[in-house]
């Protein structure tokens, strides 16, 4: 026989509980509320220490990360003690290096070694990046006023710091570097922004970075989006333009940097005008434009013979050299790549009678600091025009800006400048005024004030 048992319910816990039973409920319940007003003070134990201190991490190369390593710099003139973390896969600056307020903490840039789909790759990526920030902030924990991140990448950067600040420092300020906007960069995947992962990237980027106590953008048109877009509070948010750092001269002489390997085996040199263009070999600039613009170029029997130098690596440069062979320029146009050092860089740049400027900007209100790099060493440029470009660039006075993204555009722009000495320098009249502003002086007078009184 079955016996049937009647469900009578939790009465009989209650008729034989004590008040011991309560206690522990309202334990319960009010466990997320103590670990987050207790975690900080049980975690964070604060060292005191005569300076401010800041952290900078940079999910890039160091060596080719310039702003960033401006900001460890300036940081450092403040006699802020600066921790600087990023790939070491170029040296960054020897000022940088031998800086005493400036320690460098590598970071283990995450290779796709093993051709995982980009799903399983972005996950593998995310998961370790994730672990490798969360022990560089625990390590720091105790001596760190500020952390600041150049957006992007955001993700996971972003998440992590700021669940850091909450659970264990809340009274770290953190800094955001705009960039760019990291979902419009997903997007170039996507091509699509109603696009489900894309609206995700948004919408994480724009909760999250209400949690910074400073949003710094490289233009107007970015802090604007912020402010009306994201509803970022105006006050917590400021343009920081780009300048070149004091590496970055004018030239009087080119002989000494013709003998740079990059230019060996040249024949009558002096006889060739010099192009030159800086890339990460990523979606958002189209070669292709330029490498037809000059099979256009070849064809005027009036245009003279030119070097293009792309300087640079990325995913997308075996891609851009097959592309070079296919063209079978005759020896009036020469394309060399190579990957500079950081001291070798601002040289060859300073070689070019002009610079070309293939940044197409996924946001539209971005800028590109390889033209800030240009205008400090005199350069002008040819751009192709996009929403945040007049910003910097002077149609007339130091550039040219491309009004349609085309090869016939950029051929036209690129003939008329050489081909027009009074043109091509008055060009340089103008990058030459533009080189005499420079990274110190504009942030002593921005973004000083900002944390003397933090």
């Amino acid at each position: 026989m079955v016996e049937i048992i009647k469900y009578q319910g939790f009465d009989h816990i209650w008729q034989y509980s004590g008040p011991w039973l309560y206690y522990l409920l309202a334990l319960y319940v009010s466990l997320p509320f103590l670990a987050y007003k207790l975690l900080p003070y049980v975690f964070h134990r604060k060292v005191n220490h005569n300076r401010k201190s800041i952290l900078i991490l940079v999910m890039g190369d160091l060596g080719h990360s310039p702003r960033m390593c401006y900001h460890a710099l300036s940081f450092s003139k403040l006699e802020f003690s600066v921790n600087l973390c990023g790939y070491v896969e170029t040296q960054p600056s020897h000022q940088v290096i031998d800086d005493l307020n400036i320690d460098i903490t590598p970071i283990t840039s995450v290779k796709n070694t093993e051709n995982l789909p980009f799903v399983l790759f972005a996950a593998k990526k995310i998961i370790v990046q994730i672990q490798q920030i969360g022990e560089i902030l625990w390590k720091t924990r105790d001596q760190t006023d500020f952390v600041m991140i150049q957006n992007p990448p955001s993700i996971p950067i972003l998440l992590v710091i700021v669940l850091f600040k909450i659970l264990f420092s809340r009274q770290l300020k953190i800094v955001i570097d705009w960039h760019n906007l990291n979902y419009t960069i997903l997007n170039l995947r996507y091509k699509n922004l109603a696009h489900p992962v894309v609206k995700l990237a948004r919408a994480y980027e724009k909760f999250l970075a209400r949690f910074a106590s400073l949003n710094i953008t490289v233009t107007k048109k970015m802090k604007n989006f912020l402010v009306d877009e994201f509803a970022l509070d105006k006050s917590k948010v400021t343009t920081f333009y780009d300048r070149p750092g004091d590496q970055f001269q004018p030239i009087l002489s080119k002989d000494a940097i013709f003998k740079h390997e990059i230019f060996q085996g040249i024949e009558n040199i002096a006889d060739f005008k010099i192009l030159v263009s800086a890339t990460s070999f990523t979606l958002d600039e189209d070669f292709g434009i330029l490498l037809d613009a000059l099979k256009k170029y070849e064809l005027d029997p009036k245009s003279q013979p030119v070097i293009l130098i792309v300087t640079g690596k990325g995913p997308l440069k075996n891609q851009f050299l097959q592309a070079v062979e296919e063209c079978k320029y005759s020896p009036k146009v020469i394309v060399k790549t190579a990957w500079l050092s950081s001291e070798d860089y601002p040289r060859i740049l300073a070689s070019a009678d002009l610079g070309v400027s293939l940044h197409t900007s996924s946001s539209g209100i971005d800028l590109p600091m390889k033209i800030v790099d240009f205008f400090g060493c005199g350069v002008p440029v040819v751009s192709l025009n996009f929403p945040a470009i007049n910003e910097l660039v002077k149609e007339g006075k130091n550039g040219m800006i491309a009004q349609t993204s085309t090869s016939e555009e950029i051929c036209k722009l690129i003939t008329d400048i050489l081909a027009n000495d009074a043109l091509l320098a008055r060009l340089k009249e103008g990058a030459l005024q533009e080189s005499r502003s420079r990274w110190k002086e504009n942030w002593i007078q921005t973004l000083q004030p900002k944390f003397v009184t933090s």
